[in-house]
């Protein structure tokens, strides 16, 4: 799954700003890193948290924040990862696939492995593209009560990965971004969408988090 991502450098936004143009849709950025607090490295993104994510009305795009996670119906908790094999079952994404895609740029993503059976520690891993390009991960968003919030999607892990845990976000390549977020790409598509990646060892060890699923 993924519940823990880094937002991006001021250098990685510039770079996401001009993918986007590369695509001849405008991207408007203006006040998203101070809204968001961030500083100028990459800080560590987890649920609940105010991110940057890419929109789109059909016709311009949009550099806007969102709040990790869909608050779940009983106010207790959020949501912060959809299944992509059954993302389209689920009332409470379905209504989003045709109306809430978006992108979720990131520099990379955690995941917690134990090292070896019979130890309690968990060591925490950063997973990164291999060329160390950005990563874009599919979403969906919504307006929730505190304003716009997304989730992430997940398939089945890819490559280095499988070593580390059972599930890894929807990552999408630069030529199906805009298909992504028109609405082109089929819903059937990203589950067998494959992004290999490197996964290295943090120096720190850590208990890790619960990730939070409807599944």
């Amino acid at each position: 799954m993924c519940g823990r991502y880094t937002v991006l450098t001021e250098d990685e936004i510039i770079e996401v700003r001009s993918l986007i143009q590369a695509l001849s849709l405008r991207l408007a950025r203006d006040e998203a890193g101070h809204e968001a607090g961030h500083d100028e490295e990459a800080q560590e993104i987890a649920p609940t948290n105010r991110a940057p994510i890419v929109t789109s009305d059909g016709n311009t795009l949009a550099f806007e924040l969102g709040r990790f996670g869909f608050a779940k119906w009983d106010g207790k908790g959020v949501i912060i990862n959809a299944r992509a094999e059954t993302v389209k079952e689920k009332s409470m994404f379905q209504h989003y696939l045709k109306t809430g895609r978006c992108i979720v740029p990131a520099s990379g993503y955690y995941e917690w492995k134990l090292p070896q059976e019979g130890l309690r520690k968990k060591v925490k891993h950063l997973i990164k593209d291999k060329a160390g390009n950005l990563l874009f991960m599919a979403g969906l968003w919504r307006d929730g009560k505190d304003g716009r919030e997304f989730v992430i999607i997940t398939k089945e892990p890819y490559g280095s990965v499988r070593d580390i845990h059972d599930r890894m976000p929807v990552i999408l390549r630069i030529d199906r971004l805009e298909a992504w977020l028109s609405g082109a790409m089929p819903i059937e598509e990203l589950a067998s969408l494959d992004y290999d990646c490197d996964a290295e060892p943090c120096e720190k060890i850590d208990g890790g988090s619960e990730q939070l699923s409807l599944f």
